[in-house]
């Protein structure tokens, strides 16, 4: 029956509409992709070779661009009433830092979130879920200077661990997903933990999460890939601490703020630097699509 199923469906033949979102979807995903080519070729050439001639992909090849990211790119942060020069490396341990830790955060705050108004139904758990719900429905705007105070008078202000402690919440989309898996999974595994003497700590450390590992890994590094190219944040609360991702903004700009190597800085060696902060994501995604894609749709406990 599956089978006579599969053939027919396989014999159905597209509509003009499905045909050209077909078309275009390709047409896009070449593009795409020839981009991508294109740039990660001219980023082994010299600037002069790409603006004379662009599409010449394998002509002048060069490592001298990337040798240059690690030589060039770079700024300054404040030290004891001094400036210090802060390399690549340095810029890339901070994105390290600043998104493996917001993205652990962010993370565990949303699963234990999630969990105690799945399976606590009382007052207070009703009032923070709609109060999720709500507030993902209606757009938060102008709040970045109010932001801006409270982090400094909390001595949160240009401090990688403060930045960790801003990421500590649940308001995100992610919490609806972790709501939906902990509702789906039965309570007769805590039943079974309480006759046996165990705790509502034991219940969620030994049943529940080991159970949720798989999507809070999955969420993990989706958040990770969100903060790992965000570059607006750390400019504004982390203005000593330098992230790739500022790194690049600064190098499109033409230099300004702590920027300290040439300006203005040649194409060539832009996307030398930009493929270098790109690679780490890109590696992350081949690696972990099939769980990324898998575990997001899960919608209950596999087997």
């Amino acid at each position: 029956m599956a089978q006579t199923k599969l053939k027919t469906f396989g014999k159905r033949k597209l509509s003009v509409f499905e045909l050209i979102v077909m078309v275009l979807l390709i047409a896009y995903c070449v593009a795409v992709v020839a981009l991508l080519v294109w740039g990660f070729m001219a980023s082994f050439r010299t600037d002069q070779s790409v603006a004379q001639r662009p599409w010449a992909m394998f002509e002048d090849l060069t490592i001298d661009n990337y040798l240059e990211v690690f030589d060039n790119f770079k700024t300054f942060k404040y030290v004891d009433g001094g400036t210090r020069t802060v390399y690549f490396e340095e810029m890339f341990l901070n994105s390290l830092l600043y998104a493996g830790g917001g993205a652990l955060m962010q993370t565990l705050c949303t699963a234990i979130v999630a969990y105690l108004t799945a399976k606590y139904d009382n007052l207070c758990s009703k009032i923070v879920h709609y109060t999720v719900i709500v507030t993902l429905s209606l757009p938060i705007v102008g709040n970045l200077a109010s932001m801006l105070q409270i982090s400094k008078a909390l001595g949160l202000f240009d401090n990688i661990v403060g930045s960790w402690i801003m990421k500590f919440g649940f308001n995100n989309i992610y919490y609806l997903i972790f709501y939906a898996f902990f509702k789906k999974v039965p309570w007769e595994y805590a039943e079974s933990t309480f006759l046996d003497g165990g705790n509502h700590y034991t219940v969620f450390f030994r049943i529940m999460l080991p159970l949720a590992m798989p999507l809070i890994a999955t969420v993990f590094l989706l958040n990770f890939i969100q903060y790992w190219n965000d570059f607006e944040t750390p400019y504004m609360f982390l203005p000593n601490h330098t992230t790739a991702g500022i790194m690049l903004y600064m190098s499109i700009i033409g230099g300004g703020g702590s920027w300290s190597g040439p300006s203005p800085i040649p194409l060539t060696p832009q996307l030398a630097a930009a493929f270098m902060v790109f690679l780490p994501i890109f590696v992350l995604f081949l690696v972990f699509r099939n769980k990324i894609m898998g575990n997001l749709s899960e919608g209950g406990i596999k087997g």
